[in-house]
């Protein structure tokens, strides 16, 4: 079978793998689209995140769709032939943490498409008969590849407390960005407003229902502050990743109000304005993966009341990964969600 390989030395290669078998308790599936993620673009170009490094030929892909191909011994699961989205969290199921219904916060955990667990950039990957979603018959699997970065989302605004009526500031209009902006509407926000540098995804974010979608290049913070709301809103979703934005999104919350975090840093460590927090009296909440999200990502995806298809703006073959890499990583006007067809055999 094919695989993208990426190496430890950098660079992503196409070649020959054996089929793998899957052994009790897992699955084989023929991943059919693989959405490409920020983690997935910082392991191509840096190799790492945090403590999490390449250090060995890895295969990249955690937010896809496909087919269950075949079934290891003694397992029970969904039948052959079933169309499914695979979480792609790895757990241990053993420890407090799990057994306390947290498994996304498992000391223990591996993940599906990080190192050194490989993911779904290649025609057949094994994966826990647990972590399988079935998808509605008539739910393509671009839709399908949607819904792992959709359960950040719906666990990003349940972990908010978002209550109807409240205003939110979301900063960065990513796929992340969008998609917790057509949940918090889903959910009865008041007021959203939504800031990017980017004209394409500020007009998606509109067409998603934003009550602003602001191009904040060149803006000081007060500037976005008068823009949005001057008092600040009740929760601002921080969905780039750095010590700056962060630092924004809790200079537009008001006082006593909310910060999610949800952007992914590449390093350990970023600088964080505690005084800044304290004089606002803000609860800074971080978000780490899902968790328990993967059947109401389905139905907001499936019914349409996220319009998924919107964020897609690329599709690549699997011959093609490196270029669909470039083309996530070098983002730009037009470049929101990038997919990989790694199996086209028709729905």
């Amino acid at each position: 079978m094919k695989a993208a390989v990426l190496h430890p030395e950098g660079g992503l290669e196409i070649e020959e793998r054996p089929v793998p078998e899957p052994g009790p308790e897992e699955v084989l599936v023929s991943p059919r689209l693989v959405g490409i993620c920020g983690s997935d673009l910082h392991y191509y170009k840096e190799g790492r995140i945090g403590d999490w490094r390449v250090t060995e030929p890895h295969v990249l892909g955690h937010e896809f769709a496909g087919v269950v191909e075949e079934i290891g011994p003694d397992t029970e699961t969904v039948p052959v032939g079933t169309h499914v989205a695979v979480e792609p969290i790895l757990p241990c199921w053993n420890c407090d943490s799990c057994n306390r219904g947290v498994y996304n916060l498992c000391p223990h955990i591996s993940f599906t498409g990080s190192p050194h667990t490989d993911g779904a950039l290649q025609e057949s990957v094994v994966v826990p008969a647990r972590g399988l979603h079935p998808l509605p018959d008539d739910m393509d699997f671009q839709l399908g590849a949607l819904v792992e970065p959709t359960s950040i989302a719906v666990h990003a605004v349940r972990r908010s407390g978002l209550r109807p009526g409240e205003t939110v500031t979301i900063i960065g209009a990513g796929p992340i960005g969008l998609l917790i902006l057509a949940v918090c509407r889903g959910y009865g926000a008041g007021a959203v407003h939504i800031t990017d540098i980017d004209p394409g995804r500020l007009a998606i974010a509109e067409a998603l229902g934003a009550t602003t979608a602001i191009n904040v290049r060149g803006m000081e913070t007060e500037e976005i502050r008068q823009a949005t709301d001057r008092a600040g809103t009740d929760i601002a979703f921080e969905a780039v990743g750095s010590a700056r934005t962060l630092e924004t999104a809790m200079e537009l919350v008001r006082p006593s109000g909310r910060v999610v975090a949800v952007g992914v840093n590449i390093t350990e460590r970023i600088p964080f304005n505690l005084m800044l927090a304290q004089s606002r009296e803000a609860t800074v909440i971080p978000i780490y993966l899902g968790r328990d999200a993967f059947p109401e990502a389905i139905e907001l995806l499936s019914s349409g009341r996220i319009q998924g298809d919107r964020l897609v703006s690329h599709r690549f073959p699997l011959e093609f990964a490196a270029e669909a890499m470039d083309t996530a990583l070098q983002g730009g006007e037009g470049s929101v969600k990038v997919m990989i067809e790694v199996n086209s055999q028709p729905k």
